[in-house]
């Protein structure tokens, strides 16, 4: 006798097959949902299997055998619900679309988080290495061009003295840079 079917957890597996059953029921309804909407060649059966974890359930199901502990649940719930025939409404379709398309764009939403973090550079890795991933495409406008009216915009005259200090610093830095090869600090929380 395992641990697990202990009489202590019987409770927890009742409640275990009522979900269960909830749950196929809700398969079943979904399939004719589809079905209605769709026509009958829209949704084969193997597509439904290929979502079943547990084989004996699908066996249970169609060879119309019923649990001790279902029989026992629909014995103390007193309420009977046969989808069989259960008719679809338009609102259970509007439903059900809604959902196929929810889920549609969470996985959109997804692909794109996936591109978005394939462009993300670790911390351990150098910046510069991963920033020449860019476009093969030529530039829209000259370089430069808009730096220069942006800082005649700000200086004036003075420009492009300001432009020539602003260059000799950062080829300093570039030069320092190369030099000493130093390492990226970490772009993490310290309290972890």
């Amino acid at each position: 006798m395992s641990w697990f079917s202990s009489s202590v957890y019987r409770r927890y597996w009742q409640h275990y097959q009522q979900g269960m059953a909830w749950h196929q029921r809700h398969r079943r309804a979904y399939r004719k949902a589809l079905e209605a909407a769709y026509g009958p060649g829209h949704c084969p059966e193997q597509d439904f299997g290929s979502y079943c974890r547990y084989a004996d359930w699908e066996a249970r199901e169609s060879d119309g055998q019923e649990d001790k502990d279902e029989k026992e649940s629909s014995s103390d719930s007193e309420i009977e619900c046969d989808v069989s025939n259960m008719e679809i409404s338009e609102e259970l379709r509007q439903y059900f679309a809604q959902t196929e398309k929810h889920r549609e764009e969470l996985r959109i939403q997804q692909q794109m988080e996936d591109e978005q973090h394939e462009s993300y550079v670790p911390a351990d890795q150098d910046l510069h290495r991963a920033s020449w991933r860019g476009t093969t495409a030529p530039p829209h406008e000259k370089p430069g061009e808009r730096r220069k009216a942006e800082m005649k915009k700000l200086y004036g005259e003075d420009a492009a003295k300001i432009m020539a200090m602003e260059a000799a610093m950062q080829l300093t830095f570039d030069r320092n840079h190369d030099l000493k090869q130093p390492k990226y600090w970490p772009v993490i929380p310290l309290k972890l």
